[in-house]
C-alpha cells in the first residue's frame, strides 16, 4: 500500500520540476573586474564602477549537475530582500561587485539569489539568502584568485600575455583540484574572465570535471572556452573609481531599489 501511494505521488510530480531540483556540485565562480567591464563597455552608452585596488570578485555559487547546465530560479516565489543582507553589506559591495554603472546596486545579487541561491538552499549551509552570500564571502576569504594567482607570478599586466596553462597550474598546484577558466574576446584579443573552482555538497572542494569542455594542451586536458591559439591577457584596472563617487552612486541605487 505505501509503495502504491509512492508511486503515485510520484507520477502527480511534474518531471520538469523534480529535475530543476538535482544538482551534483557546486560551482564558485570568481570574475575579473576590468574585462566584466571591457565586455560591458563593447556595448554603447555603458560604464562601469570598477574596485580600487583590484582584485578577482565574487560571481556567485552556481550548483550544476554534471554534463549540463542549471538548475535554475529553483523557486521563483523567493524574491531577493537587501535587509537578509544588511548586516555583511559592505563587505558585498567589496568583494561581490557589480561593475555595470547602468544597472542597480543590487541587481547582480538579486539575480544570483533568484537564479542560483534559491537551488543552492536545499543545502542547510545554503538555505537562507544571508547564509549563501555569507559563504561566498568565506569562499574568497580561503580560495581567493588574487592571492593564488600573485603566489604563482602571474599578475595583470598591460604588456604580457599568459598561456592558459599558466592558470590552470596556478591553481591546481596551490588547491590540488582541476579548475574551470573562461575567457572573452574584446576587439580581437582574448581577456581572461572568470576563474571557477567545485564544490561536493559537503562544501569539500573537488575537480571541476563535468561541468564544461575541454581542450587539449600538449598531453593536459583543461577545462576551458579559451582559445588556446591566442595568448589570455590579464589586464589592469583603467580607472580605478573616486571613493566619494562610489558613494554616491551606492546611496543613489539604495533609494531607488526602496522606491521600486
Amino acid at each position: 500500500m505505501l509503495k502504491n501511494l509512492k508511486t503515485s505521488i510520484y507520477l502527480m510530480i511534474p518531471k520538469h520540476h523534480k529535475a530543476d531540483n538535482q544538482w551534483d556540485l557546486l560551482i564558485f565562480t570568481q570574475s575579473w573586474p576590468p574585462t566584466v567591464c571591457k565586455v560591458w563597455s563593447d556595448k554603447p552608452n555603458h560604464s562601469c564602477n570598477l574596485p580600487s585596488p583590484e582584485h578577482w570578485s565574487i560571481h556567485g555559487i552556481w550548483p550544476t549537475k554534471l554534463g549540463t547546465m542549471g538548475p535554475s530560479f529553483c523557486n521563483k516565489t523567493w524574491l531577493f530582500d537587501p535587509e537578509q543582507v544588511r548586516p555583511i553589506e559592505n563587505t558585498l559591495e567589496d568583494m561581490w561587485i557589480n561593475v555595470e554603472k547602468e544597472t542597480s546596486l543590487y541587481s547582480l545579487w538579486a539575480h544570483e539569489w533568484s537564479k542560483h541561491g534559491t537551488c543552492a538552499a536545499q543545502l542547510e549551509q545554503l538555505n537562507s539568502e544571508f547564509k549563501y552570500f555569507s559563504k561566498g564571502l568565506e569562499f574568497i576569504n580561503d580560495y581567493t584568485m588574487t592571492n593564488i594567482l600573485n603566489e604563482a607570478g602571474i599578475t595583470p599586466s598591460d604588456n604580457k600575455e599568459y598561456k592558459i596553462t599558466d592558470f590552470h597550474n596556478a591553481i591546481n598546484s596551490k588547491l590540488g583540484v582541476n579548475p574551470a577558466i573562461e575567457c572573452r574576446k574584446s576587439k580581437g584579443k582574448q581577456y581572461i574572465v572568470e576563474l571557477r573552482i567545485c564544490f561536493k555538497k559537503d562544501l569539500t572542494i573537488t575537480d571541476c570535471d563535468g561541468i564544461v569542455r575541454e581542450v587539449s594542451v600538449g598531453n593536459l586536458r583543461i577545462l576551458s572556452n579559451c582559445d588556446t591559439s591566442k595568448g589570455i591577457i590579464y589586464e589592469y584596472n583603467a580607472k580605478p573609481p573616486q571613493r566619494i563617487l562610489l558613494q554616491l552612486y551606492r546611496l543613489t541605487n539604495l533609494i531607488q531599489w526602496l522606491t521600486l
